[in-house]
């Protein structure tokens, strides 16, 4: 029988197994235990779920933070964009030793009185087109109530039908109850002219204050020039990697920006144009200031275009007494904003910011949901920024890919 030293036992519970040789070798000289392993494994697990939901959850909040922050988003938008898109015309006159804030000031101001000049015009068509207004709506009016009353067609018959019926379900009614049916409610009384006015001015007011903005906001980074971009060089840190990334994404969006607003404002011209052209061959009255009204509304996709389609139908209409040149004049907005609006600047603007068409009318989808005529402005100019910055950005990445064409 074997002996056991006591004094110099050791205890079981201080006893640590050891690894076997071959164990280590199989699992490498830099693995971590197992039950590490797992510990980090969830750990990681439940940092991208947080990510994940945090994510999710700003993708929900962020279109109502954008819908309700408008009124201050949408100037400084437009007023960015906008000095991206003047500023050559500002570096320029630098050249010629003007002071850059006199030279913001001067691009501005000629920015304006074309715009006035452009408004003026319109305004000089528009008074004659204004004032065949009441007769247009009055003839289309007698046009459709002939129609009701002498047409044999289907509507006429369902009209009788469902006014029989009403007879039918009145006059079992006052039998059943022995008491005369009752009288319709009067109609709700019609909503003051002091109030339309009030909202009317309210609205003028709130427009004016914001075309003020853009205005005094536009001139500012016009003559601040570089300032905001070194600024935001000297924010990216100290690392000559980051600041040189910065610089790359900074000239990437001015030089998108400047391509975008000139081929929107050269196919807007082309689009009034076209229809200018169209209309006067087809003998339409002021066909002139019709290409104007489709040169400014062009710069909303389909909704202006189909306003001037209206207004054009009707003014032929009117002019003419003649459907088929109306619905012929009517065409003529509509076939430019599908040749030039949805094909021609689709495709372009996808090419200008190697973006796919499909992520193009995705984005004026939203942005025009969100902020109505200025985000469908402001749509492509938004995304093509987000996709520079995915694209110098090395997680998001694959963000950038998908939206590339």
């Amino acid at each position: 029988m074997i002996g056991i030293d006591r004094d110099h036992a050791v205890p079981f519970s201080g006893i640590r197994a050891e690894t076997p040789p071959v164990a280590r070798s199989l699992r490498g000289p830099n693995s971590r235990p197992a039950e590490h392993d797992g510990d980090a494994n969830g750990a990681g697990t439940a940092i991208e779920t947080r990510t994940l939901a945090l994510v999710g959850l700003a993708l929900l909040i962020a279109p109502f933070a954008l819908y309700a922050g408008a009124d201050f988003f949408i100037p400084l938008l437009v007023s960015l964009f906008l000095s991206y898109a003047l500023s050559p015309v500002v570096s320029r006159l630098e050249r010629f030793r003007v002071p850059r804030g006199l030279g913001a000031a001067i691009t501005l101001a000629l920015v304006i009185a074309a715009t006035a000049s452009g408004v003026q015009l319109a305004l000089s068509g528009a008074a004659d087109v204004l004032e065949e207004l009441p007769r247009a709506v009055q003839k289309l009016r007698y046009a459709v109530y002939s129609w009701q009353r002498d047409g044999e067609g289907p509507l006429k018959q369902v009209r009788k039908t469902a006014d029989e019926l009403q007879k039918l379900a009145g006059a079992t009614s006052s039998a059943a109850t022995g008491v005369a049916a009752p009288a319709s409610p009067p109609a709700p009384p019609a909503t003051e002219f002091k109030a339309l006015f009030g909202a009317g001015t309210a609205g003028m007011v709130m427009f004016i204050g914001q075309l003020a903005s853009v205005v005094f906001l536009t001139y500012f980074l016009l003559a601040a020039g570089d300032l905001f971009r070194r600024r935001l060089m000297q924010a990216a840190g100290p690392s000559v990697a980051a600041r040189r990334k910065t610089l790359q994404i900074l000239q990437q969006i001015h030089a998108v920006s400047q391509r975008y607003f000139a081929l929107v404002l050269g196919l807007n011209i082309v689009a009034g144009a076209f229809t200018a052209i169209g209309l006067y061959l087809l003998g339409i009255d002021h066909a002139l200031f019709w290409g104007i009204a489709m040169a400014v509304l062009h710069t909303i996709p389909y909704v202006g275009a189909a306003v001037v389609s209206g207004a054009v139908g009707l003014s032929a209409y009117v002019q003419a007494d003649s459907a088929g040149l109306a619905l012929a004049a009517a065409a003529v907005p509509v076939a430019t904003a599908l040749v030039i609006g949805m094909w021609l600047q689709t495709a372009l603007l996808g090419r200008t910011g190697r973006m796919n068409a499909a992520v193009v009318f995705v984005a004026l989808l939203f942005w025009g949901t969100v902020w109505g005529g200025w985000g469908l402005l402001l749509a492509f100019p938004i995304m093509a920024a987000i996709k520079i910055v995915c694209g110098e950005v090395e997680r998001l990445k694959p963000l950038a890919v998908f939206m590339s064409d």
